[in-house]
């Protein structure tokens, strides 16, 4: 079965990611002060698996790791929208892009570095949560393993952490 049949066919899906730290910890300053503001990140990785998420589920909790950090989990937040492929002049991009961090806002699709912006993003609600965890402790929807602690820098689909039964995914009656 393919990972997008797979995603298609759980409703407890989530992302795991990684991102710069001081991004991370101005959306989370942002998502205390106005939670629902749109926040659109970029990626040169095509998240193919994450679009057909939100699009058959909606709304998806997003789990980072700061790059260059620890193991902990230190943010989370809901991903609202994935836009594969984006075009430099269609409106869509071009409306997401203004919802980008003040510090990023002038890498457009990364045109002047050579790379491709493959996925635009957009998280909401990015905060700390409430007990930091190990994203080992998240489960791949792929092949039912958990990330191994050596994960690369790639987007992966995993399972909801459940933070009362401490697993991924839940297996508590909640």
């Amino acid at each position: 079965m393919s990972l997008q049949t797979k995603v298609t066919q759980t409703p407890n899906v989530a992302i795991f990611c990684r991102n710069h730290p001081k991004y991370l910890e101005h959306a989370a300053k942002i998502g205390a002060e106005l939670p629902e503001r749109p926040i659109t990140f970029r990626s040169s990785t095509v998240w193919k698996s994450g679009e057909v998420a939100v699009d058959v589920h909606g709304p998806r909790k997003i789990y980072f790791i700061p790059v260059g950090e620890t193991v902990l989990i230190k943010y989370e937040a809901t991903l609202e929208k994935v836009v594969l492929y984006p075009e430099p002049s269609a409106r869509e991009t071009k409306e997401l892009l203004d919802n980008c961090l003040p510090e990023t806002r002038n890498e457009g699709l990364w045109e002047q570095d050579g790379k491709a912006v493959r996925t635009l993003y957009v998280i909401s609600h990015c905060r700390e949560p409430a007990t930091p965890f190990p994203y080992t402790a998240l489960t791949k929807l792929s092949n039912g393993l958990h990330i191994d602690e050596n994960y690369g820098y790639s987007y992966s689909v995993v399972y909801e952490y459940c933070s009362e039964c401490k697993r991924s995914p839940c297996r508590c009656s909640n």
